[in-house]
């Protein structure tokens, strides 16, 4: 096979991988189905339900999408600026865009070391969207298709401001690179400028927080 694809292959895991330990990290158990059903990753809450009879169970759906890119700065000018692009089928955006309980992963990867985690195995960046705001997007022409190409296109700008305190941030854009309505991510921080919907992107904490209150 072709070395494109097993470099795929492996980066896909890195990501499945990465949001299994965050899970683990939150308290949940987590598994990867053994049938490819456009969920990557599902979390349980096996362990409070056996420490606590009566919990109710918990259940959350992910699909995780991984880029690698270059993204550096230029030390005599802050500020930096990259897009990525994630690959998603028809029915993979249908079956999140369906609840809160759902959710797109996406976790960047730094081609080199030295940025946000001075890291070359650790995300550059990671941020989630779930079903509700996937729905609120797609309706929007955040889901795109190129010409030619089977798949979906998510287009994101992984932008940091050019003064010396600004802070990363991710935004949502369609195919002209115009910003989406409800595409602003916030900032990794969660200060300052939050998202447009007032939740934390860049963790899982964050999402499990958001996705409880609407539950």
């Amino acid at each position: 096979m072709a070395q494109d694809f097993y470099n795929l292959l492996y980066n896909g895991y890195t990501g499945e991988y990465q949001l299994m330990s965050s899970l683990y990290r939150n308290g949940l158990d987590a598994l990867r189905p053994p049938a490819d059903m456009g969920i990557d990753v599902v979390s349980l809450n096996l362990k409070q339900q056996l420490e606590k009879p009566g919990t109710a169970p918990e259940t959350f759906f992910f699909q995780v999408k991984t880029a690698v890119t270059t993204v550096s700065e230029n030390p005599s000018r802050p500020g930096a600026f990259a897009v990525v692009e994630f690959k998603l089928k028809d029915s993979e955006v249908d079956l999140l865009a369906r609840s809160r309980d759902r959710a797109l992963f996406c976790y960047v990867y730094n081609s080199e070391a030295g940025a946000l985690t001075d890291a070359f195995e650790a995300p550059f960046i990671c941020f989630w969207l779930d079903g509700t705001l996937i729905k609120k997007l797609n309706e929007k022409g955040a889901f795109f298709r190129k010409k030619g190409e089977p798949k979906l296109t998510l287009a994101c700008q992984l932008r940091k401001p050019a003064h010396e305190y600004g802070h990363w941030y991710a935004l949502v854009v369609n195919e002209k690179g115009e910003k989406v309505e409800n595409g602003f991510l916030g900032i990794v921080g969660g200060e300052g400028s939050p998202a447009d919907d007032w939740a934390d992107h860049y963790s899982v904490a964050g999402y499990l927080e958001y996705a409880r209150w609407g539950l």
